[in-house]
């Protein structure tokens, strides 16, 4: 299957986490998709957050592609 993705593997990405309240960047290792009926796009990544490494799948609506919270 070939679906269109706004990021690929090796991108950088960021996203708000609600958990701790702050934005997080980290490298996409894997693009996850399923294009039955709507396309449910997320990325797997790898960071530190809330004080301990984690595996997250950040869904692509949101993630972007600066730090929106550097102004």
């Amino acid at each position: 299957m070939n679906m269109e993705t706004k990021f690929k593997i090796g991108d950088t990405i960021y996203w708000y986490c609600d958990m701790d309240q702050k934005v997080h960047e980290a490298e996409v290792s894997f693009v996850n998709y399923a294009g039955a009926g709507y396309p449910d796009i997320s990325y797997e990544v790898e960071c530190v957050c809330c004080g301990e490494k984690m595996r997250l799948f950040v869904d692509e609506e949101d993630a972007f592609e600066t730090d929106l919270s550097v102004t």
